[in-house]
């Protein structure tokens, strides 16, 4: 996510040629598998389609950043490779910073109670990640008044090495203090990540495991072991 945003970002615009809660795995969810959103939360510009310059230099809609020192991290519209549409926002390492990010801004007010996803399809080259990542990463925290009140993140499941187009998600429940929800991608370390058809969307959590059923009588499955 978003802790130093840095004026130096550089945006390009490449024409098409002549394609914290620690997430355990790579939350990697096919679209089939997906759950069904009771609601969808409105991102601006989720396709990067549009190339109209943001904050800083930043896509519209989204913010950049890294974590300090010289630029790191080129943030880029991408014509030649995306999943859908004709543009995807591509992140470089160029320096020695350990991490860049993406991220944009959404009132929690109106969610606050409510199970957030926040999704993204991403596509990586020779990301090797560093010690504070494994290589590219979704992001999602909630705050109030600039400070984090929760966050999940995928650094322990980050997409390393060169991977084709694929759709990761993370889940956050928006606390009841929360006045802000930051969504984003950040990339560790050496490499390219691209994204490509953010989502963000309300959806009803999990369902809890099934306990297991045994018959009236029958011996508890943790006691069976203990037979000879």
């Amino acid at each position: 996510m978003r802790f130093h945003t840095i004026a130096a970002t550089v945006l390009v615009f490449i024409a098409p040629a002549a394609p914290c809660e620690v997430i355990p795995g790579v939350p990697l969810v096919p679209p089939e598998r997906a759950a069904q959103p009771v609601a969808s939360v409105a991102l601006l510009n989720p396709g990067f389609e549009s190339a109209a310059p943001g904050a800083v230099g930043a896509p519209h809609g989204w913010l950049v950043g890294q974590h300090a020192g010289p630029p790191s991290y080129t943030f880029t519209h991408d014509a030649e490779v995306s999943r859908t549409g004709n543009l995807s926002l591509r992140i470089d390492n160029i320096g020695p910073e350990p991490w860049g990010a993406l991220d944009q801004v959404i009132a929690a007010t109106p969610l606050r109670g409510k199970m957030l996803r926040f999704s993204a399809w991403l596509r990586t080259r020779n990301a090797t990640g560093n010690a504070h990542g494994g290589g590219a990463s979704l992001a999602m925290q909630t705050k109030r008044g600039g400070y984090v009140v929760e966050q999940a993140r995928m650094r322990v499941g980050a997409v390393g090495g060169t991977t084709d187009w694929a759709r990761y998600e993370l889940h956050l429940r928006v606390a009841n203090t929360a006045d802000e929800i930051e969504v984003g991608v950040n990339l560790f370390g050496p490499g390219t990540v691209w994204i490509d058809d953010a989502a963000l969307d309300v959806v009803e959590p999990p369902s809890p495991p099934a306990a297991p059923v045994t018959a009236p009588g029958a011996p508890k499955p943790e006691l069976q072991q203990l037979r000879p």
